[in-house]
Protein backbone atom coordinates (compact mmCIF):
# COMPACT_ATOMS: atom_id res chain seq x y z
CA UNK A 1 0.00 0.00 0.00
CA UNK A 2 2.84 2.41 0.69
CA UNK A 3 4.91 1.57 -2.41
CA UNK A 4 1.94 2.06 -4.33
CA UNK A 5 0.91 5.58 -2.71
CA UNK A 6 4.74 6.22 -3.27
CA UNK A 7 4.89 5.65 -6.55
CA UNK A 8 1.85 7.48 -7.72
CA UNK A 9 2.37 10.48 -5.71
CA UNK A 10 6.02 10.50 -7.48
CA UNK A 11 4.55 10.18 -10.69
CA UNK A 12 2.48 13.33 -9.64
CA UNK A 13 5.68 15.27 -8.59
CA UNK A 14 7.65 14.73 -11.19
CA UNK A 15 4.85 15.81 -13.69
CA UNK A 16 4.71 19.21 -11.35
CA UNK A 17 8.68 19.35 -11.53
CA UNK A 18 8.66 19.40 -15.76
CA UNK A 19 6.18 21.73 -15.54
CA UNK A 20 8.15 23.99 -12.96
CA UNK A 21 11.07 23.26 -15.57
CA UNK A 22 8.98 24.67 -18.51
CA UNK A 23 8.56 28.13 -16.27
CA UNK A 24 11.88 28.24 -15.60
CA UNK A 25 12.68 27.93 -19.56
CA UNK A 26 9.97 30.24 -20.22
CA UNK A 27 11.77 32.45 -17.86
CA UNK A 28 15.13 32.18 -19.19
CA UNK A 29 13.49 32.53 -22.96
CA UNK A 30 11.09 35.82 -21.74
CA UNK A 31 14.37 37.49 -20.51
CA UNK A 32 16.24 36.93 -23.48
CA UNK A 33 13.24 38.66 -25.65
CA UNK A 34 12.88 41.89 -23.28
CA UNK A 35 16.62 42.26 -23.02
CA UNK A 36 16.50 42.15 -27.11
CA UNK A 37 13.57 43.92 -27.91
CA UNK A 38 15.08 46.43 -24.44
CA UNK A 39 18.15 47.34 -26.10
CA UNK A 40 18.18 46.60 -29.66
CA UNK A 41 14.77 47.36 -30.96
CA UNK A 42 14.50 49.92 -28.20
CA UNK A 43 11.06 48.42 -27.72
CA UNK A 44 10.50 45.99 -24.53
CA UNK A 45 7.76 44.17 -23.46
CA UNK A 46 5.32 45.33 -21.20
CA UNK A 47 4.79 42.13 -19.66
CA UNK A 48 7.64 40.23 -18.85
CA UNK A 49 8.53 40.82 -15.56
CA UNK A 50 4.85 40.58 -13.92
CA UNK A 51 4.31 37.53 -16.00
CA UNK A 52 7.73 36.49 -15.00
CA UNK A 53 7.25 37.79 -10.89
CA UNK A 54 3.67 36.85 -10.31
CA UNK A 55 3.44 33.74 -12.24
CA UNK A 56 6.57 31.62 -13.30
CA UNK A 57 8.60 32.26 -10.20
CA UNK A 58 6.06 30.90 -7.83
CA UNK A 59 5.42 27.59 -9.92
CA UNK A 60 9.48 27.08 -9.88
CA UNK A 61 9.23 27.34 -6.19
CA UNK A 62 6.28 26.03 -4.86
CA UNK A 63 5.56 23.06 -8.16
CA UNK A 64 9.53 21.29 -6.92
CA UNK A 65 9.06 21.72 -3.40
CA UNK A 66 7.68 17.85 -3.07
CA UNK A 67 9.72 16.31 -5.56
CA UNK A 68 12.78 17.96 -3.97
CA UNK A 69 11.88 16.33 -0.38
CA UNK A 70 11.33 12.94 -2.26
CA UNK A 71 14.65 13.12 -3.97
CA UNK A 72 16.34 14.29 -0.45
CA UNK A 73 17.69 17.83 -2.00
CA UNK A 74 16.43 20.03 0.78
CA UNK A 75 18.73 21.42 2.95
CA UNK A 76 19.20 18.51 6.20
CA UNK A 77 21.78 18.65 8.87
CA UNK A 78 22.60 15.27 9.63
CA UNK A 79 25.46 15.43 11.77
CA UNK A 80 24.01 13.16 14.80
CA UNK A 81 22.05 11.03 12.44
CA UNK A 82 25.16 9.22 11.30
CA UNK A 83 25.28 8.10 15.45
CA UNK A 84 22.08 7.27 15.44
CA UNK A 85 20.78 3.29 15.33
CA UNK A 86 17.63 3.16 12.57
CA UNK A 87 14.92 2.95 15.10
CA UNK A 88 16.24 6.73 16.23
CA UNK A 89 17.03 8.34 12.64
CA UNK A 90 13.20 6.62 12.04
CA UNK A 91 12.26 8.63 15.21
CA UNK A 92 14.16 11.76 13.62
CA UNK A 93 11.99 11.48 10.41
CA UNK A 94 8.79 11.15 12.80
CA UNK A 95 9.38 14.04 14.29
CA UNK A 96 10.19 15.78 11.17
CA UNK A 97 7.81 14.85 9.05
CA UNK A 98 5.20 16.15 11.95
CA UNK A 99 6.69 19.44 12.32
CA UNK A 100 7.01 19.92 8.69
CA UNK A 101 3.31 18.60 8.21
CA UNK A 102 2.30 21.51 10.94
CA UNK A 103 4.34 24.03 9.31
CA UNK A 104 2.59 23.25 5.74
CA UNK A 105 -0.51 22.53 6.83
CA UNK A 106 -0.80 25.83 7.60
CA UNK A 107 0.42 27.62 4.76
CA UNK A 108 -1.58 25.54 2.88
CA UNK A 109 -4.73 26.38 4.75
CA UNK A 110 -4.26 29.97 4.86
CA UNK A 111 -2.31 30.31 0.95
CA UNK A 112 -5.71 28.50 0.21
CA UNK A 113 -8.00 31.00 1.83
CA UNK A 114 -6.13 33.78 0.12
CA UNK A 115 -6.42 32.51 -3.36
CA UNK A 116 -10.43 32.23 -2.42
CA UNK A 117 -10.44 35.52 -1.34
CA UNK A 118 -8.63 36.54 -4.26
CA UNK A 119 -10.69 34.62 -6.90
CA UNK A 120 -14.04 36.08 -4.87
CA UNK A 121 -13.01 39.54 -5.17
CA UNK A 122 -11.62 39.52 -8.84
CA UNK A 123 -8.05 40.78 -7.63
CA UNK A 124 -5.71 41.90 -10.34
CA UNK A 125 -2.38 42.93 -10.45
CA UNK A 126 -2.23 46.77 -11.29
CA UNK A 127 -0.37 47.26 -14.60
CA UNK A 128 -0.03 46.82 -18.40
CA UNK A 129 -2.17 43.57 -18.26
CA UNK A 130 -4.19 43.53 -15.95
CA UNK A 131 -3.16 39.94 -14.42
CA UNK A 132 -5.29 37.86 -12.06
CA UNK A 133 -3.85 37.20 -8.73
CA UNK A 134 -5.39 34.26 -7.83
CA UNK A 135 -3.69 31.55 -10.25
CA UNK A 136 -0.81 32.61 -8.68
CA UNK A 137 -1.85 32.56 -4.74
CA UNK A 138 -3.26 29.28 -5.87
CA UNK A 139 -0.05 27.83 -6.70
CA UNK A 140 0.88 28.39 -2.68
CA UNK A 141 -1.88 25.99 -1.69
CA UNK A 142 -1.53 23.69 -4.27
CA UNK A 143 2.45 23.13 -3.85
CA UNK A 144 2.04 23.14 -0.27
CA UNK A 145 -0.24 20.49 -0.46
CA UNK A 146 1.82 17.89 -2.35
CA UNK A 147 4.26 18.21 -0.14
CA UNK A 148 1.87 17.95 3.06
CA UNK A 149 0.84 14.71 0.91
CA UNK A 150 4.82 13.33 0.97
CA UNK A 151 5.37 14.47 4.55
CA UNK A 152 2.50 12.40 5.67
CA UNK A 153 3.44 9.49 3.69
CA UNK A 154 6.78 9.66 4.77
CA UNK A 155 5.16 9.65 8.51
CA UNK A 156 2.87 6.95 7.73
CA UNK A 157 5.78 5.37 6.03
CA UNK A 158 8.18 5.56 9.44
CA UNK A 159 5.35 5.18 11.68
CA UNK A 160 4.53 1.88 10.49
CA UNK A 161 8.35 0.94 9.39
CA UNK A 162 9.27 1.68 13.19
CA UNK A 163 6.09 -0.85 14.60
CA UNK A 164 7.22 -3.41 12.55
CA UNK A 165 10.78 -3.38 12.49
CA UNK A 166 10.87 -3.75 9.00
CA UNK A 167 11.98 -1.29 6.19
CA UNK A 168 8.16 -0.56 5.08
CA UNK A 169 9.71 3.00 3.87
CA UNK A 170 13.60 3.75 3.39
CA UNK A 171 15.22 6.14 5.35
CA UNK A 172 16.66 9.20 3.88
CA UNK A 173 20.65 8.69 2.79
CA UNK A 174 23.46 9.67 5.36
CA UNK A 175 25.95 11.89 3.84
CA UNK A 176 29.54 11.51 5.13
CA UNK A 177 31.63 14.93 5.83
CA UNK A 178 33.19 16.07 2.32
CA UNK A 179 31.47 13.97 0.37
CA UNK A 180 29.87 15.16 -3.20
CA UNK A 181 26.20 14.35 -3.42
CA UNK A 182 24.11 13.34 -7.08
CA UNK A 183 20.48 13.92 -7.77
CA UNK A 184 18.21 11.88 -9.69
Amino acid sequence: MIKRAEDVLGVLERALTVIAAIALFAIMALVVADVFMRYVLNSPFSFTYDLIGLYLLAAVFFLTLSDTLRVHAHVGVDVLLMRFPPAGRRLSEIVTALTGLFVFVLISKVGFERALDNYEQNDVLAGAIAWPTWISAALVPFGCGVLVLRLALQLLGNILSLISGRDLFPLPPLHEAGEARSFE
